[in-house]
Formats: structure tokens, C-alpha cells, sequence
């Protein structure tokens, strides 16, 4: 019994160490397959980091060889220009020649070209007409319609200011001896300054400093002539006369912008059938029409020439 016993626990001893054997065998051919997997794959990684270093190696040789190339080519003058001066230093030739290089000529576009800052401000281009603000300045100067919009109601606000203050001030005197009309305005220095500021702070709110300094020179242009606002420091008196010429009376215009009193000599006086359609234009506030509606309201003609010419609206 006891030898039965015996071999049986020989037995399972054996077996133990069997599986024991077996599993320390499984185990270690998992860990050698990860251990080879992970192997290949950093071999793999290697390869691939040799094929990029191969590849800069090229390109870096590559770009020795454009950088002897550019080198031999000599140095450019644009770029000579941009490193010293910058663009806003450019001759008009070095300017065109930058254009060129990046593309931007009379024909890469059909509809559109580019020009500089600076020479926007050369041309000074017209921003208002007719007491509007013109299309071309909205598009030159890419307002957005809310922009737009803003610089519109400045303009506005102008001609309802100087339009105010015209019919607060103009005077009348009454006809006498040869002169059949007579109205005048005083200096309008301290006005005509506060509607510039308040004009200026409108299109800086709305346009930013560049485009404001851009359209300025047009602006002011606009308001000193058509819109009359700059009179100068003195008074502003318009004065029409009846004169004989031959047979017949006709009439001149005298337009005095100085301390000088109607009597003395001063401004310029032409005939009213030269003058075409030059009404003062700081009187139109009270004459919106010109000489028609002065010639209605002191009740006298105008030449039958200068009608027939430049018949009432």
C-alpha cells in the first residue's frame, strides 16, 4: 500500500512539474513574440528616420545650391530698397517694379488693379459730388455700407449746418441809386472751423485715420468750393448793379470778400450774362436756383440773352 501510495505521489509531482515546465515555456514565448514585435517595429522606426535625414541632407543641398545661384544672380534692387527704406520710400519705378513681382499689373486682372497708398493721395481723387459722397471713394476706399452710411450723414450734417447758419445771418439791404440787389455775410472764421472739426471727428469715427487723411484734401476741396463754406476771415457782400451799355441797360455783379465798404472798389465785378452759371455759391442757402430766383425776389430781369441761355429750372 504504501509503495502504491508512493508512486502515486511520484506521479503528480511529475505531472506538476510537467505543467509547471509547460506554462514557464508559453510564457516565455509571449514574452519573446512581444519582444520581437516591439524590435521590428523600432527597426522600422529607424528606417523611416534614416529615409528623412537622407531626405534633408538632400534638400538642405538643394537649397545651398539655389542660395549660390541667387547669389550669383546679383543683388535686387526691390529687395535692396525694402530692406533699407521700405515701400513708402520707393521711387515710382521701384514701386511699378514691386508691383510687377508680386503679379500685380495692367493685365493680371480685367476688372481691377493696385496702386499704392501713396499714390491715392496724388491723385486725390473726387469723394464728393453734387453734395454726395461718389461711388468711386466708397469703392476705392472699401467702405462698407455702414461706413458709408456714416460718412453720407457727415456730409449731410455740413450742408444743413452752413445752410443754417447762412439764412441766420445773410442781410439785406434795400435797392438804392444803380445797385438793385445788395446781401452780404459776415466772416464766418469761428463757424466754418467748428463744422471742419465736427466734420473731421465724423469721418475719423467712421473711416479710421489712413482713409480720413486719404479723402480729406477732396473733402475740404468740396467745402470750400462748390459748398462756399471757406469765405476767408471778412465779410462776403454781393452786390448787383444796373448799368447803360449803348442803347441799353444791362447788368454786373460785384462779389466783395473784405473789410471794403460797398462803395469803395474791391472783388470782382463782370457782366451777369458772362458769368454763366457762377452764382456765389455761399448764397445759394437763400437762392437754391441762383439768379433766377435773386432776379424774382428784387423784381428785376435778366438779360433776355442769359435767359434764353440758361433758362430757370
Amino acid at each position: 500500500m504504501n509503495k502504491i501510495l508512493l508512486a502515486v505521489a511520484i506521479l503528480c509531482a511529475g505531472a506538476g512539474g510537467f505543467l509547471t515546465a509547460r506554462q514557464s515555456t508559453t510564457q516565455f514565448e509571449h514574452e519573446a513574440n512581444v519582444t520581437r514585435e516591439a524590435w521590428l517595429t523600432q527597426t522600422q522606426l529607424v528606417a523611416a528616420a534614416q529615409s528623412d535625414q537622407a531626405g534633408l541632407i538632400e534638400h538642405v543641398r538643394e537649397l545651398k545650391q539655389t542660395l549660390k545661384q541667387t547669389q550669383a544672380l546679383g543683388e535686387n534692387a526691390v529687395w535692396s530698397a525694402l530692406q533699407t527704406n521700405g515701400a513708402r520710400q520707393f521711387t515710382p519705378e521701384l514701386r511699378e517694379q514691386l508691383l510687377e513681382e508680386l503679379g500685380f499689373n495692367w493685365q493680371s486682372s480685367e476688372e481691377f488693379i493696385m496702386v499704392s497708398k501713396q499714390t491715392l493721395r496724388e491723385i486725390q481723387m473726387s469723394a464728393i459730388e453734387g453734395g454726395k459722397l461718389t461711388d468711386v471713394a466708397a469703392t476705392v476706399l472699401a467702405m462698407t455700407p455702414e461706413e458709408r452710411g456714416q460718412v453720407e450723414a457727415a456730409v449731410q450734417r455740413v450742408q444743413t449746418d452752413f445752410k443754417d447758419w447762412v439764412l441766420a445771418h445773410a442781410e439785406r439791404s434795400d435797392p438804392k441809386d444803380d445797385v438793385i440787389a445788395h446781401y452780404s455775410l459776415p466772416d464766418n472764421t469761428i463757424m466754418r472751423q467748428s463744422i471742419s472739426n465736427n466734420f473731421v471727428t465724423g469721418i475719423f469715427a467712421a473711416l479710421g485715420r489712413e482713409r480720413t487723411e486719404l479723402i480729406m484734401p477732396s473733402t475740404r476741396n468740396w467745402m470750400i468750393s462748390p459748398l462756399g463754406l471757406g469765405l476767408g476771415k471778412y465779410p462776403t457782400t454781393l452786390i448787383i448793379r444796373r448799368y447803360v451799355s449803348g442803347n441799353e441797360q444791362r447788368l454786373n455783379v460785384q462779389v466783395v470778400n473784405s473789410i471794403m465798404t460797398p462803395n469803395q472798389s474791391g472783388g470782382d465785378i463782370y457782366p451777369i450774362d458772362l458769368l454763366q452759371h457762377s452764382f456765389p455759391s455761399a448764397f445759394l442757402p437763400l437762392f437754391p436756383n441762383g439768379w433766377a430766383d435773386i432776379a424774382k425776389r428784387e423784381g428785376f430781369e435778366l438779360p433776355k440773352e442769359f435767359q434764353e441761355k440758361y433758362p430757370p429750372p
